[in-house]
């Protein structure tokens, strides 16, 4: 086939964009493309599984079901990766985070660091007034799980936020009482909101992530 300059230029043209727009579909989101080289293949396998739950209103990996809570969304995202973090439950008492904090314990898989890493599962205090009585003695109402963290103490965890669903949202430990602040001229969520706000009440002295994190469990190791 004979083309004219102008031809070739027109499609060499079409070649870059439709290599160019396959190369978008299907990009992987920001927070799994620039996991840490050490990222374990568990580890990935565990931030592949969050991001298919994104969204979702039902919570069915491999056939298996799980509660549309807080401690479903982390059991999901664990199963897909092969990992049953339930398996103990039937060992302990009190809600689903309680009973895999305690299975976490048990198995000596709790800690704490600033600097989490992809699949630590977040454990938070006091995220709402669980028995109703006003005061914030609520321990182990709410879990998520670590997608990412960078030096600078941002880290990046899915859970089920109790308004919008399962999302992604930012913590960091190094100024957990920073709700968001201007960084280059852009206004950078350091720590979202957790705290189940009453409906014509402010919010309480105590309200963000890094305020209400309690420790982190390496699930990934049970």
């Amino acid at each position: 086939m004979n083309l004219s300059p102008a031809g070739r230029a027109a499609l060499l043209l079409l070649f870059v964009l439709l290599f160019s727009c396959t190369s978008m579909v299907g990009r992987e989101p920001a927070f799994t493309a620039s996991l840490p080289p050490e990222t374990s293949d568990i580890q990935r396998l565990l931030a592949e599984g969050a991001r298919r739950m994104l969204g979702r209103r039902q919570l069915v990996v491999r056939g298996r079901t799980f509660p549309y809570d807080c401690t479903g969304t982390v059991l999901a995202i664990y199963y897909y990766a092969g990992i049953d973090l339930a398996r103990d439950f039937d060992q302990y008492s009190g809600n689903g985070v309680m009973r895999l904090y305690r299975t976490l314990e048990k198995e000596n898989l709790l800690y704490s660091s600033p600097h989490p890493v992809t699949g630590d599962v977040i454990f938070w205090d006091n995220t709402y007034d669980r028995n109703g009585d006003g005061a914030w003695n609520d321990s182990l109402t709410h879990m998520g799980m670590v997608l990412r963290s960078s030096p600078d103490g941002s880290i990046q965890y899915v859970h089920l936020n109790y308004s919008r669903g399962i999302v992604i949202e930012r913590m960091n430990l190094l100024e957990p009482a920073l709700h968001r602040k201007l960084v280059r001229g852009q206004l950078r969520i350091f720590n979202s909101p957790i705290r189940m706000q009453e409906p014509g009440k402010p919010h309480p002295p105590q309200w963000l992530a890094g305020q209400l994190y309690r420790v982190l469990g390496m699930g990934y190791l049970f």
